[in-house]
């Protein structure tokens, strides 16, 4: 199932945030999962069973500026066969879908998001739907909530 996991990360990277603006720094963001209306368990970068991951990124400036195209870029490279299908940010709230056809790692399947952001914070959650060589039918959920914590560390 790790290519789900794969691209379930990518997709909560690109619905963590919006093209227009957000700060740059470091943000600390906790992912969890179902994966058939069942919790789903990760291992940490430890190797630890996990069934909500914690993690830190550093945005750096100019991708704080245009979100949308660092997300599309990760995504091409990371998840070959993935694509943002849909992108759209109004009055706080965030819409986003990511397509993946049949050559995808984890198969065909359409992962659709929303929620609140501002720019430094969000809480964005969804599920998709897809057909996974390996699994057959699946049915993913997961929710992505995010804040700004400051400064990255030189």
């Amino acid at each position: 199932m790790k290519p789900w996991v794969s691209g379930a990360l990518l997709a909560g990277l690109a619905l963590c945030a919006h093209a227009q603006e957000v700060k740059p720094g470091l943000w600390e963001g906790k992912a969890s999962y179902t994966a058939n209306g069942q919790p789903f368990v990760i291992q940490d970068e430890h190797g630890r069973p996990k069934s909500t991951l914690v993690s830190k990124r550093c945005l750096a400036g100019k991708d704080a500026g245009d979100v949308r195209t660092m997300m599309e870029r990760d995504l091409l490279k990371d998840m070959p066969g993935c694509r943002l299908s849909r992108w759209g940010y109004a009055l706080g709230m965030l819409k986003v879908t990511v397509s993946c056809d049949a050559s995808a790692r984890g198969g065909a399947a359409t992962l659709e998001g929303s929620g609140p952001l501002s720019a430094d914070r969000y809480d964005i959650s969804g599920e998709g739907r897809g057909q996974n060589p390996q699994f057959g039918p699946m049915h993913l959920g997961f929710r992505y909530q995010g804040r700004y914590v400051g400064a990255c560390k030189s």
